[in-house]
């Protein structure tokens, strides 16, 4: 089905970030984007690949569980791995979001169905109405976070919910530090304008939210399982 556009091609946005990306070893094959959240055992990125298969087999258990049809935008969807997960579960509709074109017309060659749609837009032009919206591994690129989910709830049908998986936050003072630490990979992956794109939030920045999973200590001393919290905020 392709890609559609809605919004004007951020080339300059775009290119560093498939530039960091390709760094990072995170451009996948069509093979392998069509596996994931499987991934080769010798791949630099496979003992973090199982950490997210484990947070989408949750997510994905939770939809099942709702059992009833469900309209889906999932914002910042990358190569679209997993929409694609959420469009099979059953009388799932998913429209996959990114400013990212590349990625998702990789998305769109690799998964061909009539569940699953992928857009080229900014999520402050969308108009419209999903039961839930998800950001997986994608809210940390937002810098005004209130307005974000202002924005968003109102996209949301009655009853509606608002996702945030495998993202990192924050206490407030553990900002800074966590602020230099991006800087500093940026920096030495030599792509240091990166920083200003990626944003650093605190618990504190979401004034209501409901914690669908939070890793136990031994959990995250073992590294068995996402350190990320799943975090749900219910319509405004």
């Amino acid at each position: 089905m392709g890609v559609s556009y809605l919004s004007p091609r951020n080339n300059a946005f775009e290119d560093l970030y498939i530039k960091v990306r390709e760094k990072e070893q995170r451009v996948f094959t069509d093979e392998q984007v069509l596996a994931l959240p499987e991934l080769d055992k010798n791949h630099r990125l496979y003992n973090e690949w199982q950490l997210r298969k484990k947070s989408a087999e949750r997510f994905i258990g939770y939809l099942k569980n709702k059992n009833c049809p469900l309209k889906i935008l999932d914002i910042g969807c990358g190569n679209g791995w997993f929409s694609h997960l959420m469009s099979n579960v059953r009388d799932t509709d998913v429209t996959a979001l990114d400013l990212n074109s590349k990625e998702l017309e990789q998305a769109g060659k690799v998964f061909k169905k009539p569940s699953l749609k992928f857009v080229y837009a900014d999520v402050f032009e969308i108009r419209e109405k999903f039961d839930l919206i998800v950001f997986n591994a994608s809210f940390q690129y937002f810098r005004d976070i209130q307005r974000l989910i202002e924005t968003v709830s109102g996209l949301l049908n009655d009853d509606g919910e608002i996702h945030i998986i495998d993202t990192p936050f924050y206490n407030p003072r553990q900002l800074a530090n966590a602020k230099a630490r991006t800087r500093s990979y940026y920096e030495n992956l030599g792509f240091g304008e990166m920083s200003a794109n990626y944003f650093h939030h605190s618990w504190d920045d979401l004034a209501r939210f409901k914690f669908r999973h939070k890793p136990s200590l031994f959990a995250k001393l073992l590294r068995n399982d996402s350190p990320f919290c799943w975090i749900s905020i219910d319509k405004i």
